[in-house]
């Protein structure tokens, strides 16, 4: 998004989360993936990287995912 004041781009990043599920409740959490932790540029490889992470899950019932964008300060 173009700040109109500065006349530059401000780079949102992606973040992709899990919610895994337990007998006793939910649990939030990042995937181990190190491109995970340091987010996505653009929503295209965020969805991709979503697309590999529920295809390699062990356990795709109980876990689910959602892709989150950085709020600015």
């Amino acid at each position: 998004m173009w700040d109109l004041l500065t006349n530059r781009k401000d780079i949102m990043k992606y973040f992709i989360l899990s919610k895994f599920k337990y007998m006793r409740g939910y649990e939030h959490d990042m995937p181990a993936n190190e491109r995970c932790k340091n987010g996505f540029t653009d929503l295209e490889s965020a969805k991709k990287a979503l697309d590999a992470l529920k295809v390699l899950n062990h356990r795709p019932d109980m876990t689910s995912y959602i892709i989150v964008q950085e709020a600015q300060q």
